[in-house]
Parts: C-alpha cells; structure tokens; sequence
C-alpha cells in the first residue's frame, strides 16, 4: 500500500512542455485574435483616410480662399489631371497633397454642376460613400460632394464667383 500510495502522488520526471494539442489550441486562438484585431485596423484605415480626404478638402478650398483675396479671381484649371498646373499656383499658399489612396487633386471646373470643384478619381464608391456622410448629405447626386468611385466633385468653394479663363 505504501507502495502504491508513493506512486499516485509521484510525477514523471523528465517530461515537461505542452502537448501537440494544447499547442494547436494556442495557435487557434492566436490566430483568431489575430485576425479580429486585423479586421479592426482595416477598418480603422479606411475611416482614417476618409477624415484626411475631408481635412485636405477643407484646407485646399481656404487655399484656394486666399488665392482668391490676394489675386481677385480663382487659379487657372489644368485639363489634363496633371498636378504641374496645381503645384505651380499653390506654391506659395500651399503644397498640394496626393489623395489618401495615392491619386492626384485636381482643380476643375464646370463639372457636375459645379462652377468650380476639386476632382478626386479612383478612390471607391465605399470611401466616396462615406466622404460624403462625413463632409455633406449623404447622397452622392446632390449636395457639395458628387459623383461615384471613378470620380467624386467636390464643390464647396464659392460657386457664385465669376470665372476667369487662362487658357
């Protein structure tokens, strides 16, 4: 009996660690948090880029603002989407910024609707979705933001000002 009672309290020595089991366990839920907390910063991403797209809105309309106060009419329209035009007129108010998806600004005129707009392209019908919750009405055909995921107006800048053409 002392025997017995020696061996059901004795430890086998020599063998420590986890099983294959408990291991797949543990890299299951690691993998499961994993991609919970993924999901999380994709989504934390798209409203982030959404909210810069917004604030580059707002600033490039107080530049655009100023050019007006300083030269009594608004810059010159580049037709060709290249951020040359841009770049040149914004020098010494601003520096023109790339979209938060990796395309161009783009001063314009005369398109949907607007007299004057900032044009993005390429950004999703998702995010255009949602910059314009953020900045208007919600409705991409009406309001201060129209268009769709191939290219969004933006519009709110004074549109009552006359236009002076350069080209």
């Amino acid at each position: 009996m002392a025997h017995l009672a020696a061996k059901k309290g004795h430890r086998r020595e020599g063998r420590s660690g986890f099983t294959l089991i408990e291991l797949l366990v543990v890299i299951a839920i690691l993998g499961l948090l994993a991609s919970v907390v993924f999901a999380s910063l994709n989504s934390a991403r798209k409203k982030a880029r959404v909210a810069r797209a917004a604030a580059d809105l707002r600033e490039i309309t107080k530049v655009l603002m100023f050019y007006y106060d300083d030269h009594n009419n608004y810059p010159c329209f580049d037709h060709n989407w290249s951020d040359t035009r841009e770049r040149q007129w914004a020098a010494p108010y601003y520096r023109w910024p790339k979209t938060p998806w990796g395309t161009e600004y783009h001063w314009e005129h005369g398109q949907r609707g607007f007299a004057y707009s900032i044009s993005l392209r390429a950004i999703g019908q998702e995010a255009a979705q949602a910059l314009d919750r953020m900045m208007d009405d919600g409705n991409l055909a009406t309001g201060v933001i129209r268009g769709d995921g191939n290219r969004l107006e933006y519009g709110g800048m004074d549109q009552t000002l006359p236009s002076t053409h350069c080209h």
